[in-house]
């Protein structure tokens, strides 16, 4: 019986020389070929021993009776035969898991805790690639780490990956980038992965074991190997009985088939939460693994989030500072992040607390109860972290707006209450000018509004508003405007006066209303009416352009004031364009394109400007000149030709941004014999903007 475990360790140890030997190649024939093994004591791991066997220890363990250690493959049997050694196992390389396919905090709910917790202090190992700690969106929370990989202190990241996950856990909620799902949590960098994604399972131990060391309350890994490991499992059940939350990505590796089970290590442990992907729909992709270990879901696919400032192997492909990626390993940080909430939402729950908290909260999706697709559930942090609602309700929109002026007596009085907790209905009370009104509220849209039924005297009126929240938390708010239903004086004295062959000015004698907001112009090409609206001056003169040659136009002017009251329109006026002079050109249309050459490196637009004469016949020959305003100050001319046509080219910009816009503007068009009268242009300028 006592031979069993040795036989085992030795049939492993076997298969695992057969792949060390073939790693090896031309250094057997020196004769001191080593493989990179993991060496289980049965009590107090001996250093001394593993020296014994030539071995060079590489890293000693607190969360495991085990060494890593470098050892002669013609020592490994013997070494592993000493009945002080429990196992030997291989080395192996562990990898990221996230993937490559360009969602999350608002889906679980954690910015509704946000106001009262943001996961204040807590620390959190992100045990991955390291950490961009000069992110912008990262920097104030990053506190520390170590470097495995390198073996130092500066866990800088150089792939990107951990940047990823860590701002997903704990991105600064400082108006820029992303938010976190713990925006205040502590991040340690832990890196154990190096620029390509890959380390090894040593210095994974390593970093749960420095978790444990340095104290830290949540350990994030967002990797995996398929491979079980003996020591990384003792690694993790130690940690875990040390306090620690452990939180795993399930892996990627799923056949979307419910019934079959993809195993990958640590997540599925027992000591470690395992983290299973949904969409924005709450469907578990068909690459997320299941499985009777998953214990937990969280948004997994296209989850927008940070990533470093400067060249690593993801931003190459995903760009720099933020990014989409999806994967297991987003939604792994999702439910550390919770964790961190729900720690900072009691510190004296204990490891095994917080894992039940978010196991009972969690909203259940697919089959009724767990599953091993979704495990018990979609994390939720609303449910999973509650606290003291302290915070009263928001009172916006205001209408009428606080100090408008209306021309109505029987105005819509309303406001917008909003509250993360509930709005308390019967709380709501509203009064106007003092006395209570009896309001109507609409819980969908959390408008609460009236109308008066009598009309509202002219003059100001003030408004009060409170409301409370389900919570007990109570505001109020007051505002005021004034009513005002009469409509300035009659406009007199309008008078026109001929300019040229197309433009009018009319001028009138102003209004004295202190109230007065402008002036409505009216005309018509028939005496008395009907009349179109044509401008609306602050001022009481208007100059009216782009008329008919020889023709009369008639006018009206009314003036309006602040609440919108129109006053009675003035008495007709009118005046007749003068004859059109030989030979009269304008600007007929100035038509807009956008060009982009070699891949849309390289943008300009042009210009194609059509000059007429005063019969909109074409007129060509003419040279035009204008020049170029906002993405370009280049100036340009050219001759219309027999169509009255011309195009004219802006400088060229290299990879201009969307929203970039390119303005001409025609100065003067001159062609001898011919006069330019641009009071007749249909267009002066035009603009087109880069999509």
């Amino acid at each position: 019986m006592k031979k069993r475990p040795l036989v085992r360790t030795l049939l492993a140890l076997s298969l695992s020389l057969l792949l060390c030997l073939a790693m090896m190649g031309p250094a057997l024939a020196a004769g001191n070929a080593k493989c990179k093994v993991l060496v289980g004591f049965r009590g107090v791991p001996d250093a001394n021993l593993v020296r014994g066997f030539g071995g060079r220890v590489t890293h000693a363990y607190r969360v495991a009776p085990a060494v890593a250690a470098e050892v002669p493959i013609a020592c490994l049997s013997a070494l592993a035969a000493n009945p002080k050694i429990s196992h030997v196992e291989l080395d192996q390389r562990v990898h990221t898991l996230q993937q490559t396919l360009p969602w999350g905090v608002d889906r679980i709910d954690a910015e509704l805790v946000h106001p009262y917790n943001k996961g204040t202090g807590v620390k959190v190992a992100i045990i991955d690639t390291g950490i961009d700690y000069t992110h912008p969106d990262l920097n104030d929370n990053y506190k520390g780490g170590i470097d495995y990989v390198s073996d130092d202190l500066d866990p800088k990241d150089d792939n990107g990956h951990g940047t990823h996950c860590a701002g997903i856990v704990a991105a600064e909620d400082n108006t820029e980038g992303v938010v976190g799902v713990a925006p205040e949590a502590s991040l340690y960098a832990v890196k154990v992965l190096d620029r390509f994604g890959s380390g090894w399972l040593s210095d994974v131990i390593a970093g749960i074991d420095w978790s444990v060391g340095n104290d830290m309350d949540v350990a994030s890994m967002s990797l995996g190997t398929s491979t079980y490991s003996a020591s990384l499992k003792t690694a993790c059940d130690n940690a875990y009985n040390a306090g620690l939350v452990l939180v795993a990505a399930a892996g990627n590796s799923g056949d979307g088939n419910p019934a079959t089970a993809e195993y990958s290590y640590p997540a599925a442990y027992d000591s470690v939460i395992a983290v299973g992907a949904t969409d924005s729909t709450d469907v578990a992709p068909s690459w997320s693994n299941s499985g009777p270990y998953l214990e937990l879901a969280a948004p997994g696919v296209s989850i927008y989030s940070t990533l470093p400032t400067y060249r690593v192997t993801l931003t190459r492909t995903y760009g720099y500072n933020y990014g989409t990626l999806s994967g297991t390993s987003m939604a792994c940080p999702h439910v550390t992040g919770t964790a961190a909430l729900v720690i900072a939402s009691d510190p004296t729950l204990t490891n095994v607390d917080v894992r039940s908290r978010l196991q009972t909260t969690a909203d259940d999706l697919g089959p009724a109860g767990w599953d091993s697709v979704y495990g018990y559930g979609l994390v939720d942090a609303d449910e999973a972290a509650p606290g003291e609602d302290v915070t009263p309700p928001t009172i916006s929109s205001l209408t009428p707006a606080d100090g408008s002026v209306v021309n109505t007596g029987t105005p819509t009085i309303s406001a917008i209450v909003t509250d993360t907790s509930g709005i308390d209905e019967a709380s709501i009370a509203m009064a106007v000018d003092g006395t209570a009104v009896a309001h109507t509220y609409d819980s969908l849209t959390g408008e609460v509004s009236y109308v008066p039924t009598t009309a509202l005297a002219e003059g100001l009126h003030a408004v009060t508003l409170a409301v409370a929240d389900t919570e007990g938390n109570s505001t109020s708010t007051s505002w005021s405007f004034t009513v005002d239903t009469t409509p300035p004086a009659q406009v007199t004295s309008v008078a026109v006066t001929t300019v040229s062959s197309s433009q009018l000015n009319v001028a009138w004698t102003a209004n004295t209303e202190l109230d007065l907001s402008h002036y409505n112009v009216y005309r018509s090409t028939t005496p008395g009416g009907p009349y179109g609206l044509v401008a609306s001056p602050t001022t009481n003169s208007y100059s009216d352009t782009g008329l008919a040659a020889s023709t009369t136009y008639y006018y009206t002017v009314a003036a309006v004031d602040v609440a919108g009251n129109e006053g009675t329109p003035s008495a007709e006026a009118w005046g007749t364009t003068s004859e059109a002079p030989a030979n009269l050109m304008h600007v007929a249309s100035i038509d807009m394109g956008l060009v982009s050459r070699f891949r849309g490196w390289y943008y300009y637009a042009t210009a194609t400007v059509t000059v007429v004469d005063a019969s909109d016949v074409p007129v060509g020959g003419a040279t035009a000149y204008g020049h170029w305003e906002n993405a370009t100050t280049d100036s340009d001319s050219g001759i219309t030709d027999v169509s009255g046509q011309v195009t004219l080219r802006s400088d060229s910009l290299w990879k201009p941004p969307s929203g970039t816009t390119f303005t001409f503007v025609v100065d003067n068009i001159v062609l001898t014999g011919w006069t330019y009268d641009p009071t007749a242009n249909v267009e002066t300028s035009d603009s087109i903007t880069i999509p």
